[in-house]
């Protein structure tokens, strides 16, 4: 008898925003899925060394600004785990730039192994944080 996984409605919402987002989505498109008082912070890594923290509007910002910087981006779930109302889920992300990036030349391809935790709150996502190991980036 095959098994069935069930799926919370939280893990559906993050399944949903990647979805959308590797679909284009950004901006305003995209505020649903989160919480009025959303935190995201991203934790240091190969592109940037600085700890980023962005609230609700600058979040939907750096997401419009993304625009146009990649052909296209796919995200690979290996694992979830959750309790009440933390997700965390290890991805595998994959891109390709539509526009040369600093040394990197359009057509580069960019690859991440990233643990993301999430929080929630009424529905929506309330807290973001990314660890991202990038794999080395191409040589120019």
């Amino acid at each position: 008898m095959p098994s069935t996984t069930v799926i919370s409605a939280n893990h559906d919402l993050v399944r949903r925003l990647m979805r959308a987002i590797e679909s284009g989505a950004h901006g305003e498109q995209l505020r649903g899925y989160f919480h009025s008082e959303v935190e995201q912070v991203e934790y240091p890594s190969l592109v940037d060394p600085r700890v980023g923290r962005r609230g609700p509007e600058e979040l939907l910002a750096a997401s419009t600004t993304g625009v146009g910087l990649l052909v296209g981006q796919r995200y690979e779930e290996r694992r979830v785990v959750e309790a009440g109302d933390d997700l965390v889920m290890q991805i595998e992300w994959h891109a390709e730039l539509a526009v040369p990036l600093g040394s990197l030349p359009a057509g580069a391809r960019l690859h991440t192994y990233s643990v993301l935790s999430f929080g929630f709150d009424g529905g929506r996502i309330r807290r973001m944080e990314a660890y991202d190991c990038y794999d080395p980036l191409p040589a120019v």
